[in-house]
């Protein structure tokens, strides 16, 4: 074999030359994916921050209502604080008070809800409970319910209770959603053991407890009831509206 001459040997590269190249190109990535990385952490984090003071801000603007739960949902926030409108925000409240009526398990879904007071929230969609207390006290002040009778929950079937002959009285009533009405029709009557559908008793003696109408103008404007549902607590109520205005 020949040997190699000094013009051969210098056609290669040092063994360490490639290397520091490489290291070099290496070290730069890093150092960008790092920047970038840093960025990204730092919009998010001021984000987070800004939806954790828009929620508190909300809550506070709800207090006089209760304590609520507020959840802003959609990212980024920022963006929409600057276009004026959340996308969406989640209400929850064990327990609420709306123009002196009392709720309890509030669950509202807010779409399109304005930043600034002075303009309606675009679309309500929520659920709530009124306990039997408050449908007594409702019925007492909407209509006309016979003397010592008042609501309660049966085996998941909403009644009218009280006495007669010394036994007790259930009145098995329909609740029905119309618009800002609560309409409840009586169905059925339980005196102790004994059953009697009302369509079998004269009417003259059922006109108490038929046709109860329960007045809701309270509520914001544009809500309406969509569906009403009997539970262990009272009357869950589902509402939706368009346009909604809190005082």
């Amino acid at each position: 074999m020949e040997p190699m001459t000094t013009a051969q040997t210098l056609q290669y590269p040092r063994p360490d030359d490639r290397p520091r190249r490489r290291s070099r190109r290496t070290t730069v990535i890093v150092s960008a994916v790092v920047i970038v990385l840093t960025l990204i952490i730092g919009v998010i984090a001021a984000d987070r921050i800004v939806d954790y003071t828009t929620e508190q801000r909300i809550a506070d603007g709800l207090a006089d209502y209760g304590e609520a739960e507020v959840s802003v949902e959609g990212f980024p926030v920022l963006t929409q604080l600057a276009s004026g409108e959340l996308n969406s925000v989640h209400v929850t409240a064990a327990e609420a008070s709306y123009e002196g009526v009392d709720f309890t398990d509030v669950d509202a879904k807010l779409y399109d809800v304005p930043t600034s007071g002075s303009k309606p929230i675009g679309t309500v969609d929520g659920t709530a409970v009124l306990p039997h207390s408050t449908l007594d006290e409702l019925a007492a002040e909407h209509a006309d319910l016979p003397e010592g009778m008042s609501f309660t929950t049966v085996d998941g079937e909403l009644f009218l209770k009280g006495s007669m002959l010394g036994q007790d009285l259930l009145v098995g009533i329909d609740p029905k959603a119309d618009g800002r009405r609560a309409v409840v029709d009586a169905t059925t009557l339980k005196l102790g053991t004994t059953e009697i559908s009302l369509d079998r008793l004269p009417a003259f003696l059922t006109s108490a407890i038929s046709d109860i109408v329960i007045d809701l103008d309270f509520l914001p404007a544009g809500l309406e009831l969509t569906d009403i549902t009997a539970t262990e607590a009272g009357l869950q109520v589902r509402l939706h509206g368009s346009d909604v205005s809190l005082p």
